[in-house]
């Protein structure tokens, strides 16, 4: 069975967008994901905003952090450690029709 996260691959980013604390994407109208740990996004040339129109290659999900590798190159790097956290959840997917999956 595939990670969660892995529905993203092959879609591109629709709306990209730092809301106080944290991040959203959209994948069209039936995917978003929200961030809340802390993360990187390289080259660090590339904003949030920067990531619309992007596509997702790839997700790689470890135990110390998610990786979203897009087509062009750009890595978005969500840190899973400890020290991360600015609350109770590191992610939350978001899928119409299903219940959110949270990662914490």
């Amino acid at each position: 069975m595939n990670a969660p996260l892995h529905i993203i691959e092959g879609l591109t980013v629709t709306e990209a967008e730092a809301v106080h604390d944290y991040v959203q994407l959209a994948f069209g109208r039936e995917i978003g994901i929200s961030i809340y740990n802390e993360m990187d996004i390289s080259p660090k040339s590339v904003g949030v905003g920067a990531l619309i129109g992007k596509l997702v290659l790839a997700v790689t999900e470890r135990a110390d952090a998610i990786e979203i590798k897009f087509a062009d190159g750009t890595l978005l790097k969500i840190d899973l450690h400890p020290q991360a956290y600015r609350g109770p959840e590191a992610l939350q997917l978001n899928r119409a029709g299903y219940p959110p999956v949270i990662w914490n």
